[in-house]
């Protein structure tokens, strides 16, 4: 497991954070705090310079948070919106859907970073999302693989699935198709002729919703300059999905 410093806040009487720095030795003096590590002494919480920089050593920032009101009620996930400077790099989790969101997806609106959350990314799930049957594999030369026809839905830059069983194994990513030949950009898992073969789009695209009882957001920052975080919000609505019983 590894090590960590942690900080203790007498105003929320608790401890609040996590630091991946080791100090040899922590103080505070004329209400500045101050730590030595191998006999050098450092001054902590500078505004200027470098932030998150330890000993020489560059950090990120990480932060974890449940968002779980109404949990009781499975709920569609719509948007995450930073009341921050700077926006962060996001993985979102709830109990069943996973995605993510790039930094650059932020937009700045007013003093906000918003954007809207991405589809479903768990390749194991494949609820919602835009799948095309293709047919039985016939041959396989390399990265090339025949079947009687290949459907016009079929795309580059879709992720190429053989039924082994009740498993669905991806082959790899589709890098051309020309007639009845898929070429792939590399094997993922070695194909099987006369298995039954399918497509699958982008899911963080074309996939399902991010629903469940709550979100698990996890926020990280790798900027070197002074970054802000007051808030994080989503706006979800109530899953429509019903249960009758029979």
């Amino acid at each position: 497991m590894a090590q960590h410093t942690l900080s203790h806040s007498e105003k929320s009487h608790g401890w609040t954070s996590f630091w991946s720095y080791i100090p040899d030795l922590m103080l505070k003096l004329n209400n500045r705090f101050y730590s030595i590590k191998n006999g050098q002494l450092y001054l902590h919480n500078e505004d200027t310079g470098v932030q998150n920089n330890f000993y020489g050593v560059q950090y990120s920032s990480k932060i974890k948070m449940i968002i779980n009101e109404s949990s009781a009620e499975d709920k569609i996930f719509k948007t995450i919106v930073l009341e921050g400077n700077n926006p962060w790099e996001v993985a979102l989790k709830t109990n069943y859907t996973e995605s993510t969101i790039k930094s650059t997806e932020f937009n700045k609106r007013e003093s906000r970073q918003f954007a809207y959350i991405r589809k479903n990314e768990n390749a194991n799930d494949f609820h919602g999302n835009t799948v095309q049957g293709i047919g039985v594999i016939q041959t396989i030369a390399g990265l090339n693989i025949t079947f009687k026809a290949v459907s016009n839905f079929v795309s580059i830059g879709d992720v190429l699935y053989q039924l082994n069983g009740s498993a669905n194994e991806p082959i790899g990513t589709i890098a051309d198709v020309f007639e009845n030949t898929i070429t792939l950009a590399a094997i993922i898992t070695a194909p099987v002729a006369g298995y039954y073969s399918f497509s699958k789009k982008n899911a963080r695209i074309e996939g399902g919703e991010i629903r469940g009882y709550y979100l698990e957001v996890d926020l990280e920052n790798t900027d070197t300059e002074k970054v802000e975080l007051f808030a994080v919000n989503t706006n979800a609505v109530k899953s429509s999905i019903t249960l009758t019983e029979r």
